[in-house]
């Protein structure tokens, strides 16, 4: 875990600390500690959501969740404090942070701005209640909650929610990408060109970094970049979509090139793409290996178990970089936490929902992601 790359390493040997890392390190360390121990994480599934409230009163949720009053205690309000949280620990670490690191830090917390989009667009095409649809925005930036529910209770349409944002330049991306394909209703394609918006401005950040800190924050993007695309494309095949359609919807590749992605597209089996994908990904290293072994094994398991197999590779991947690069300080620790940090908040949301909807809670486990597992 974490916390214990950066024990050994504050309490090893005095290495060099770059400049740059003199402010955000500590910062880093202090709010690794807060993170929450996987099996005290564990021993809230099944709890009624007053006992799992009181923990997390308890926990570096303090602050939001004291603040949420007595007589509206349910799963919506306790995930707004966990997602509230979440951005303010992220925009903390931007705060402490500087140069190409910062630029970095804040191309990754787009990607929450970019899920808002999606996430305002897909509830408009199905009719999706406000108070339900609101419960998938993160609340960050210049799409924060207020801005968004007022958006989803103005627009009849997806054109609606389009002129809404054409003040952002998420708008103009999707204005963009309709002047193209004049398909309004092909949600996947727009999501498709937001997410490349985003990552493009991610691996420019990455790009910008030197020596290590490149190379890490390279590897965890592109690591991502690839999962997506493994997903997009088991998620057309099922769709039954052509593999002509299937390249429009891919992502910049890393890994996995496009000579690869198109012999997976063309694989009659989801057991021949994923060994596919295997035996380019035992030439990579460890991580990708794990990923698709696991993925092989389960070859007949349905989609969503794919998804969260594949969700988990960022993760695995800085924690990875952590292991390759424990002697200097580097953008791997400061990726890792925020990795943890929202991989913890996923969980948690998980055990809140299971425990209001009485889930089993030997269900609720099976759909946690959690670190060095598989």
């Amino acid at each position: 875990m974490l916390r214990d790359a950066l024990n050994i390493k504050l309490g090893g040997k005095i290495t060099p600390k770059p400049l740059r890392y003199s402010v955000i390190m500590p910062r880093v360390a202090i709010e690794n500690l807060k993170l929450i121990e996987v099996d005290d994480l564990i021993s809230l599934i099944g709890k009624d959501l007053e006992t799992i409230r009181c923990v997390l009163a308890n926990s570096s949720y303090e602050e939001h969740i004291s603040a949420l009053a007595p007589d509206k205690i349910d799963s919506f309000s306790i995930e707004r404090a966990l997602l509230q949280n979440y951005v303010e620990t992220h925009k903390k670490l931007v705060k402490f942070s500087s140069g190409n690191i910062k630029n970095l830090l804040l191309a990754f917390l787009k990607k929450f701005e970019v899920s808002n989009v999606k996430a305002l667009l897909r509830a408009v095409k199905a009719e999706i209640p406000v108070d339900e649809a609101i419960r998938h925005i993160v609340p960050v930036g210049s799409l924060d909650e207020n801005r968004c529910l007022s958006i989803l209770a103005e627009s009849k349409g997806i054109s609606d929610v389009i002129n809404f944002l054409s003040s952002l330049e998420y708008g103009l991306i999707v204005k963009s990408a309709l002047s193209r394909h004049e398909r309004i209703e092909d949600l996947m394609r727009l999501e498709v060109e937001l997410d490349k918006s985003v990552y493009q401005e991610m691996l420019e950040s990455a790009e910008r970094l030197k020596g290590a800190d490149k190379k890490i924050s390279k590897d965890i993007i592109g690591i991502e970049l690839d999962a997506i695309n493994v997903r997009i494309i088991l998620k057309c095949k099922t769709l039954g979509i052509t593999r002509e359609l299937i390249k429009d919807y891919l992502m910049p590749t890393a890994l996995f090139d496009e000579d690869t992605l198109e012999e997976v597209t063309k694989a009659a089996s989801t057991k021949a793409m994923i060994s596919c994908l295997l035996n380019v990904a035992e030439a990579g290293n460890a991580v990708y290996k794990n990923i698709f072994t696991q993925m092989l094994k389960e070859c007949e398991a349905p989609l969503s178990r794919f998804e969260a197999i594949l969700d988990k590779a960022p993760l695995n991947m800085s924690l990875y970089m952590l292991k390759k690069h424990t002697r200097y300080y580097n953008i791997g620790f400061v990726l890792a936490f925020l990795n943890l940090k929202w991989m913890e908040i996923k969980n948690l949301r998980c055990i809140i929902n299971g425990s209001e909807r009485k889930i089993p809670p030997s269900q609720v486990r099976k759909l946690l992601v959690l670190p060095g597992e598989w």
